[in-house]
């Protein structure tokens, strides 16, 4: 069983949570839709079709294409970008999965094995915070996420606190 301050905590956790499954998801979906425009971008470029348009050019237009999918394809390699779109899911899906053992441990704040249950949550919540360290921080973002989960939350107080 948990006192009432360590069931304040467990809402705390669980709409925490929250913020940090919708912000790693966001970035996730953001960091896809780049990689999707770069790779699309590389591939029009280096295309023949494109190449036949671009022939009849003066040859700086051809060698400026080949430039920008040259960039283009050591930023993704630089920045790891399918590493990251990766490390940015699992984030999502992970704090997803600790909100939903958050919100069922803040429903049964008062069973025998709470205590140890929140033990163990706040154990798994440090180990992803440790994984979400090496992605960036857009604060912005988190901001963002963060009103909107908390309006939503608001109209519903933790009967402990």
């Amino acid at each position: 069983m948990l006192t009432e301050d360590q069931a304040k905590r467990v809402w705390e956790r669980m709409v925490e949570s929250e913020v940090r499954s919708l912000y790693f998801g966001d970035l996730a979906s953001k960091n896809t839709v780049r990689k999707q425009i770069m790779v699309g971008t590389s591939f029009f470029l280096s295309s023949g079709a494109f190449a036949a348009l671009v022939g009849r050019l003066p040859a700086l237009v051809p060698t400026v294409c080949t430039l920008i999918v040259a960039i283009l394809t050591a930023y993704s390699m630089a920045v790891g970008i399918e590493r990251r779109i990766g490390t940015l899911t699992k984030l999502h899906c992970q704090w997803n999965t600790l909100f939903a053992e958050y919100e069922r441990l803040w429903n049964h704040w008062q069973d025998e094995d709470a205590e140890q249950i929140l033990e163990r949550l706040v154990r798994r919540a440090n180990e992803v915070s440790e994984l979400g360290m090496e992605m960036p921080n857009d604060e912005k973002s988190i901001q963002k996420w963060a009103r909107i989960v908390y309006a939503r939350f608001a109209k519903v107080t933790p009967a402990a606190a």
